[in-house]
């Protein structure tokens, strides 16, 4: 009898849980309204007070700062290697091997796949500008915020024919998707508690494709970024690698030469728009990027026109740098989020005048398409608040009483 009560409240138990952690929302539309971007941790090491100059460069970092102001989901840690450090962090400095200070030394976010950090360098205006922000992540933002399911970052590797053969294959197969891959029907349950913020029936299965060069001094950041969303891509430096983009700039996991092909895009398709299995963000696969976009306002429900990501306009000092005057696509303002057919071109276009070799990102499908728009309430942009669904409740408490009720009569009975 006892195994009998104990089997029955473990199979109560199991069966709330999985009824509460599981939901019937695409996870890739889950991911972009639920889980906030995780924070990359800017580690600046210094000896004794910071000069008037580097202080004024910290603050940079500050809520007030271009990191607050931007939205960049990276938070600053101060470390100086005169006040007796902690042995973690003055490991971390010495694996740097550079006498530069003061040095920054960017983390992805913990558990951080790369320990030591995935780039080091000096502490500037221009440094920090490249590393919170760059066109091309605006541009998967962009597609993101308008509807995409997964934008595929196409990162070459230099060797002509492989990169094309690769990424004609990618493009092939992300068309056959979007043809044979069918979304989940979302539970009216799921829509009253509020874990969807659109229409279902305006999800759509669309995929596009990103490239970049390795070369590309614009992107060079992003590159190195994601290189370290795994430990061992570094590894792979004459191979092309696909990696898709979703929810709030979360990379899944990075496709990698011969990888590259029917069986694991298809698999990297039906996890990103499957149903999602699990709320808990930590629980899935994946590794945010260092993005500037205020995912918060652009993703809940504000007006029914289509949200526009803000323009890039970067720290004013580093704007009127030489710097920014060969890069000015760096700072340029975002283009208007409408769908239109000339777009591509104009972008394009932009890019080649600004000198950068990156492709703008074109979409997989051969015609042109309507971003998703977002709907929006009346009282304006707001977060997501969780609100309790009451039939969840009901029911978690109808199997305890269940339980309880059954061991009461089996204790009757024995007696």
């Amino acid at each position: 009898m006892r195994r009998c009560i104990i089997s029955l409240a473990v199979f109560g138990f199991l069966f709330t849980t999985t009824v509460i952690w599981a939901c019937s929302v695409p996870v890739f539309r889950y991911a972009l309204e639920r889980w906030p971007a995780d924070k990359y941790s800017a580690v600046v090491f210094h000896r004794g007070d910071l000069t008037p100059e580097q202080q004024k460069l910290v603050s940079h970092f500050d809520q007030e700062g271009t990191v607050g102001q931007k939205s960049a989901n990276v938070e600053l840690k101060l470390i100086d290697l005169d006040a007796e450090p902690a042995r973690e962090d003055l490991e971390l400095w010495k694996a740097q091997e550079s006498d530069t200070l003061p040095l920054l030394v960017m983390r992805t976010p913990l558990p951080a796949p790369v320990p030591v950090g995935f780039w080091s360098g000096e502490l500037s205006e221009e440094n920090i500008a490249r590393l919170i922000d760059s066109p091309l992540r605006q541009n998967i933002a962009k597609q993101l915020v308008n509807g995409q399911t997964a934008v595929w970052v196409f990162l070459e590797s230099g060797d002509a024919e492989k990169d094309k053969a690769a990424r004609e294959l990618l493009a092939q197969e992300l068309k056959r998707m979007e043809k044979t891959l069918k979304l989940p029907e979302i539970e009216q349950a799921d829509i009253e508690q509020g874990l969807v913020s659109v229409a279902p029936d305006s999800l759509k299965m669309k995929f596009s494709i990103v490239t970049c060069s390795r070369d590309d001094s614009a992107e060079q950041y992003l590159t190195q970024m994601l290189l370290s969303t795994e430990n061992d891509l570094k590894d792979f430096d004459s191979e092309p690698m696909a990696l898709p983009v979703f929810g709030r700039g979360r990379v899944l996991y990075a496709l990698i030469g011969k990888g590259i092909n029917p069986g694991t895009i298809e698999q990297a398709c039906r996890d990103l728009t499957g149903p999602c299995t699990c709320q808990v963000k930590d629980q899935n696969p994946g590794t945010d990027l260092l993005m500037s976009v205020p995912w918060e306002k652009l993703v809940t429900p504000a007006t029914q026109d289509e949200k526009e990501l803000p323009p890039l306009t970067g720290l004013t000092s580093f704007s009127n740098s030489e710097a920014a005057k060969n890069d000015p696509a760096s700072m340029a303002p975002l283009a208007d989020q409408k769908t239109n057919p000339d777009n591509a071109t104009a972008e394009k276009q932009t890019a080649k005048e600004a000198g950068q070799s990156v492709e703008v990102a074109e979409s997989v499908s051969t015609q042109p398409s309507e971003a998703a728009t977002i709907p929006a309430e009346d009282s304006g942009s707001r977060s997501l608040k969780f609100k309790p669904d009451y039939t969840l409740i009901t029911l978690a408490a109808s199997v305890i009483v269940i339980i309880l009720a059954g061991s009461y009569l089996l204790l009757v009975r024995k007696q």
